[in-house]
């Protein structure tokens, strides 16, 4: 009975990839692992193992996975099997160009104990980008971390005061990462809407793997703003200035924003700054 099944068997329905969480990260791939819900269409239970399959996106190859457990699909239900995907890094370049969703093509196999012969299966699932980006974004932030380790003044001419703001960055991960674009805004209250001074950064430079990294952004702060921002401060006695810096982290080609905001306590006589 179960060989005259096997022969006729109806093709499991591929429901949805859910829960992908990022395990590991290599010098050549990810490794991630993910619940696929999977609907057995039969009037019989399948058991199935040794069950591996490979990933494509149109016709180019970025990945594969296994389920490392016997697969058992009840009949005329749907089951939650856990599995491991292995994602080629080098081909992350590739999502860059991609629109918000694509389909992806799962072809793979699986051995049917008692039957002497591989269960090949064939499907398509459409994923979404920004989600994927989303997860390895997530990873790369808590391998790079990044603080303003200290606010000074540089100089004070009758139009503006020169701030620099000073970074200091660790990249914890195994890839370098570039930071483009950096912008600094000076604020004079915490709702960070009356902007009294600013800067950019350009220039991208590369932050190597594995190490410490400090650098500099120059804020020119209007006097007139400044002294503005310092008399109300003084008045309400709060002597505070609010930084906000924003930039974005190149990984792997695949650019990611991140936010910085931290107030700055100074003495509107001694303009002595403190960082809070």
């Amino acid at each position: 009975m179960f060989f005259v099944a096997c022969s006729s068997i109806e093709d499991p329905k591929f429901i949805s990839v859910d829960k992908i969480e990022l395990l590991e990260e290599r010098s050549g791939e990810l490794i991630l692992t993910s619940d696929i819900s999977i609907f057995n269409p039969n009037w019989f239970e399948i058991s199935a193992e040794d069950v591996s399959f490979n990933l494509y996106i149109d016709t180019f190859y970025i990945g594969n996975g296994n389920i490392e457990k016997t697969m058992v699909l009840p009949k005329k239900d749907t089951s939650i099997i856990s599995s491991t995907l292995n994602i080629q890094k080098r081909l992350l370049n590739s999502f860059i160009d991609l629109k918000d969703s694509v389909s992806l093509h799962i072809l793979g196999s699986t051995a049917i104990p008692y039957v002497s012969r591989r269960y090949y299966f064939d499907f398509d699932y459409k994923i979404d980008v920004k989600n994927f980006i989303a997860l390895f974004a997530d990873k790369v932030m808590q391998d790079i971390d990044v603080q303003i380790r200290e606010v000074r003044i540089k100089k004070i001419d009758i139009q503006n005061i020169y701030l620099d703001v000073i970074f200091m960055l660790y990249n914890k991960s195994e890839m370098e990462c570039k930071i483009k674009k950096l912008d600094v805004k000076v604020y004079k209250t915490s709702n960070y809407k009356d902007v009294v001074g600013s800067s950019k950064i350009k220039d991208s430079f590369v932050i190597q793997a594995d190490s410490f990294n400090e650098f500099k952004s120059q804020v020119k702060v209007n006097t007139l703003s400044m002294a503005s921002a310092i008399f109300s401060n003084t008045m309400s006695n709060e002597n505070t200035l609010f930084i906000k810096a924003s930039s974005m982290v190149e990984y792997n080609n695949i650019e990611i924003p991140f936010t910085i905001k931290r107030r700055v306590d100074y003495n509107p006589l001694t303009l002595e700054i403190e960082l809070k």
